[in-house]
């Protein structure tokens, strides 16, 4: 037959921080062990809120009317056990992630270990239910709670952001696909540039390096997304007879020549060690 191994709390969990507040929520059908359950929480070092419940019908409008931080669940009831209880609570948007302890009259192991796989934080017989032990199960309850709620908004933001760079990404090939699209279409020209006139050979080539130069400031402005533009950055290019409209969107950025070079400074800087003028 197996035998319960209780599990000794270490110094550090003896020495855990209180909360400043808690809205605890007692579900037992016994109405002795609810007065005796609140009359313990209610000394506890911390401000509390204490609502009672029945029965699992109960258990279900009250989850529908508050929010709690902490829950004690007795596995015994009219119309079900603990177990279904917490299920009900998972399964509650508000208080999915409250604070669940067992709360039983009988010690049996095979039920406290279903109880833990089912989340609950802690189970407690309710003969050897002290000011000392249900205090102590109680913090632990709520900080795992606190911790397991952070856990879940990191990932909540984690989403966010992967959804973010997806989108982002998908905007941008909507904004590659033209420009790529009428560079091929500018390079199939070519093909007959030594068949037609000198002006109309430049002219393709210009368009070619036109397009370029618009997927140039395109990828140049997501290497410096965030930054401001320079006053030397790309213009609004020009177009060849003056009366066409300018270009809006990213084609408004593009530089109308091609971007000049800099030059070197050949000349030596001055030593640090010259004299200085008097």
């Amino acid at each position: 037959m197996s035998q319960l191994t209780r599990i000794h709390q270490s110094p550090h969990l003896k020495a855990a921080v209180a909360p400043e507040f808690a809205s605890i929520l007692i579900v037992d059908d016994n109405d002795f062990d609810r007065t005796r359950l609140k009359k313990l929480c209610r000394a506890f070092d911390f401000t509390t809120h204490v609502v009672e419940a029945c029965s699992l019908s109960d258990l279900r409008d009250r989850l529908k009317k508050d929010r709690f931080d902490l829950i004690l669940l007795d596995y015994h009831l009219n119309d079900g056990t603990g177990l279904e209880g917490v299920e009900i609570i998972r399964a509650d948007a508000v208080n999915c992630t409250a604070a669940t302890v067992m709360i039983t009259g009988t010690e049996q192991n095979d039920i406290a270990i279903q109880a833990l796989k089912l989340g609950f934080s802690d189970y407690l017989v309710k003969d050897e239910i002290s000011q000392l032990t249900l205090t102590r199960a109680a913090i632990i309850a709520l900080q795992k709670s606190q911790l397991a709620r952070a856990m879940a908004a990191h990932m909540g933001q984690s989403a966010m952001v992967n959804e973010t760079v997806q989108s982002f990404s998908r905007g941008c090939a909507q904004d590659i696909k033209p420009i790529v699209s009428r560079i091929m279409r500018q390079m199939r020209g070519l093909r007959e540039i030594g068949l037609i006139k000198p002006e109309d050979a430049a002219l393709r080539v210009e368009q070619v390096e036109g397009s370029m130069r618009r997927l140039w400031v395109f990828l140049d402005d997501l290497d410096h997304l965030g930054g401001s533009v320079s006053a030397d950055g790309p213009t609004i290019p020009e177009t060849r007879d003056g009366n066409g409209p300018p270009a809006s969107g990213i084609n408004a950025r593009v530089p109308s020549i091609r971007p000049k070079k800099p030059t070197l400074n050949s000349s030596k800087p001055p030593s640090i060690f010259r004299r200085r003028p008097d």
